[in-house]
């Protein structure tokens, strides 16, 4: 069956700014449907598909990714092939692949015993080019590397423990906005790394110590006060390495090193905080608050405020315990 994929899909947007959006694509067909969640930034776009099928359907279409793409399996079984690279492939849980088409035709068939539920992401050439400065990437992706000239190619793993992790994390991401964006952009980078150093056939290790120097430290510090002074629209971790003058793999261990937390980690406790001082104000309620601080529904806002139990003291002092409490159990 040829063009099946070319209806056009209702898409409801959610997020539309300059270097981050999101949104939801859902599909009706007679032999299938479903949606798929798509988030794209200048680093990465990354897709979550969610497909059923009430016919079992073979598929022959057209395809190019240009550049790398990374799929990892959830739910479901299919069989690929592309004509004249590779032989059929079974794409099943627990299996991940990656693949470069530059041209050619693809052929998926498709069962109705259970949906199919992946999740896809393609990062940029200087997303991939900052992995390579600290971890080994496979063969295939050297010429891309070394040339700019992407060739064809076709590689499939198995997913391992790791991965499933990252995985779980992704799909039950509590953010949204520009803490989505940041918490995102670390997931998939860690999911790259895993993925990359399994076909490169070595063991994923953290990158060596580095060493700071002093000018290092200060451009650490003028870092925290950008993520301060911005932290309602706060940059990626790409640009806000560019804003400072490091690469992000110094910023990111030398964060860590300086202020005992994460890039991200120090974003998201510096916005409880403001949570904090919101909440004691009265003026907006809990949902709102949840909202202004970057989370997507009150219940992870409030698991998270939980667990620092020093905001919660402070709480406690500006509104009174019996007010807190009644407040927390209609959190949850």
């Amino acid at each position: 069956m040829e063009d099946i994929w070319n209806i056009s899909p209702n898409t409801t947007v959610f997020v539309k700014e300059a270097n981050f959006s999101e949104a939801c694509h859902t599909l009706r067909h007679a032999f299938f449907g479903g949606q798929w969640q798509e988030i794209r930034t200048p680093d990465f776009w990354l897709n979550i598909h969610h497909l059923y099928f009430t016919e079992e359907l073979v598929i022959k279409a057209p395809t190019a990714s240009w550049g790398p793409v990374s799929s990892f399996f959830i739910i479901g079984t299919v069989i690929n092939q592309h004509l004249g690279l590779t032989e059929e492939n079974l794409e099943a849980p627990g299996q991940h692949y990656l693949e470069c088409i530059q041209d050619g035709c693809e052929v998926d068939h498709f069962f109705t015993d259970a949906p199919v539920i992946r999740l896809r992401f393609a990062l940029s050439p200087q997303f991939i080019q900052r992995l390579t400065a600290a971890f080994h990437v496979p063969a295939d992706l050297k010429p891309l590397i070394e040339t700019g000239i992407a060739s064809s190619f076709y590689s499939q793993g198995k997913t391992t423990p790791e991965m499933h992790g990252v995985l779980g994390q992704i799909l039950k991401c509590p953010y949204q906005g520009f803490l989505k964006q940041l918490y995102l952009e670390g997931k998939i980078l860690e999911l790259s790394t895993l993925q990359f150093a399994q076909f490169a056939g070595s063991s994923y290790s953290q990158p060596c110590p580095i060493t700071l120097r002093t000018d290092d430290i200060e451009r650490i510090y003028q870092a925290r006060e950008i993520l301060i002074c911005q932290y309602s629209h706060p940059p990626s971790l790409l640009e806000l390495a560019r804003q400072v003058g490091l690469n992000d793999f110094k910023l990111k261990q030398g964060f860590r090193h300086v202020f005992g937390t994460t890039v991200f980690g120090f974003l998201r406790e510096f916005r409880l905080e403001q949570a904090q001082t919101l909440l004691s104000n009265g003026q907006l309620t809990v949902q709102q608050v949840a909202h202004v601080v970057g989370y997507s529904h009150t219940g992870y806002f409030a698991k998270a405020f939980k667990r620092n139990m020093e905001l919660v003291q402070r709480l406690i002092s500006s509104v009174g315990v019996k007010w807190l409490s009644r407040v927390l159990e209609n959190w949850a």
